[in-house]
């Protein structure tokens, strides 16, 4: 597939302000653009063009008559999992197949509040529950470099269509990878935020009262850095509802200076080797940050072999029971894929067997937020290597071990400490995409936010 290069979405905002052009034209620039490329990929599951222009030429009004919003006329996508109203939510199950929110998730409604119109509902895995992104109701989502490969998951349709510059930013949910996952294998920007900077309400499946606790996370997926910073600070901040949003203040990557910062890198976790072409892109950024003038090291990483096994433990902790339940309304029409992490929950955990997951979990956070004490940014691969083809394992990992998930505990260590992780596209194997995880301390997303935009300018 041809990729084309768009202006950037706050670029797109200026010219909107500017006159440039109407809402109405970008939106129906953006639905043409979905449309043409969704046939290959497909990515989007659902849409409404007739509202969509309608809200468009709203907006246009509204410009005419001097209101001023940081979004106003901008299309945006937004995952499968995350409430729209005049959307259905389906989570990729026949259990919601006929669901339609009455209400906005938090996310949309604070994007609909800053003016962004929802053009589209992008793809998911069924439950949100796998690297492939694919369903029982609406199939397989393809990447946009190779439509023989996964874009990934949990948010491949988001990344799908960022990957081939139909999209101009989109809403994702990171658990355990799926923003940062589909960056990677699509070419593309995304932050993880630090945990629950940006409430899940009105996400499905919920976690906040599973063994997950306050691993799903909402964020901002975009092909420049630049969109990042644009949305994270709209859908930020607490909703008083969501009880792990902290009211905490958000910091502005330009206030950021890139030649002070503390840099550390590596590119083995103790789990699984990564490609040559992922250590090269790994030192290709270590090496930008130090011309930048950062002091940079090789970080000499705390124990995080174990990051997969808590991540999937506190996953099934209750044998899955609840997942069982939120899905009765499928009737066991289900991936044949998603059956299978089905039909392999254990029994439940004891109390006392939760709480001591509990307590290794607690542990790796703390471990991991005080070996942050020594740095500002930690730079990491993704996985193992680029998008592998459908159903297959990441690069070097032997493809009876699909369901053991060896090649992503690189995104579940820092999902486990909760950390703010931007991906940024860093190099290329065979023609795909490579990026690198930019992870930096509690609440400062601006460090990675600052890094991935010096990154975008400055790689060579």
């Amino acid at each position: 597939m041809k990729h084309i290069s768009e202006p950037s979405a706050t670029q797109w905002l200026a010219r909107l302000k500017n006159g440039d052009i109407s809402s109405v034209e970008l939106v129906k620039q953006t639905i043409s653009r979905i449309n043409k490329v969704n046939p290959e990929l497909n990515a989007v599951v659902a849409d409404d063009p007739e509202t969509c222009i309608r809200q468009a030429q709203d907006a246009d009004s509204r410009r005419r008559k001097g209101e001023e919003l940081p979004l106003l006329g901008l299309p945006v996508t937004v995952k499968d999992s995350i409430d729209a109203v005049g959307f259905p939510c389906t989570g990729g199950s026949f259990a919601r197949e006929n669901f339609r929110p009455e209400k906005d998730s938090t996310v949309v409604a604070r994007l609909r509040e800053a003016g962004a119109i929802v053009v589209a509902k992008t793809n998911v895995p069924e439950y949100s529950s796998s690297y492939e992104t694919d369903n029982a109701i609406f199939g397989c989502t393809n990447n946009p470099f190779d439509t023989q490969r996964t874009p990934g998951g949990s948010t491949g349709g988001e990344g799908a269509l960022l990957g081939a510059d139909a999209s101009l930013v989109g809403i994702g949910l990171d658990g355990g990878g799926s923003i940062r996952v589909p960056s990677h294998y699509c070419g593309i920007y995304g932050i993880r935020p630090t945990a629950r900077r940006v409430p899940d309400t009105g996400t499905w499946p919920a976690t906040t009262d599973t063994g997950y606790r306050d691993l799903m996370n909402v964020g901002p997926m975009a092909r420049y850095a630049e969109d990042l910073a644009l949305i994270l600070p709209i859908i930020s901040g607490p909703d008083w509802i969501d009880p792990y949003a902290p009211p905490t203040p958000l910091l502005k990557p330009d206030d950021v200076t890139i030649s002070e910062l503390r840099v550390g890198f590596y590119t083995y976790d103790g789990v699984a080797r990564v490609s040559r072409e992922t250590e090269q892109a790994v030192a290709r950024v270590a090496r930008a940050m130090e011309q930048a003038g950062c002091r940079v090291t090789e970080a000499d990483m705390p124990d995080v072999t174990n990051a997969t096994g808590i991540f999937f433990s506190m996953a099934g902790a209750d044998g899955g029971v609840r997942t069982r339940k939120d899905l009765e309304g499928a009737n066991s029409r289900h991936h044949v894929q998603f059956k299978t992490l089905l039909d392999g929950f254990g029994d439940s955990m004891s109390l006392p067997d939760f709480f001591g997951l509990q307590g290794r979990f607690f542990e790796f956070r703390a471990r991991l937020r005080r070996f942050m004490n020594d740095y500002d940014l930690i730079i990491a691969p993704v996985t193992t290597g680029p998008a592998p083809r459908h159903m297959e394992t990441p690069h070097g990992i032997p493809q009876d071990e699909y369901f053991l998930y060896r090649g992503f505990n690189y995104v579940h260590t820092f999902a486990l400490a909760g950390l703010p992780v931007t991906v940024a596209p860093a190099g290329a194997q065979d023609g795909l995409p490579l990026g690198v995880q930019l992870a930096a301390p509690p609440f400062r997303e601006d460090v990675a936010l600052a890094a991935a935009a010096h990154l975008q300018n400055n790689l060579e």
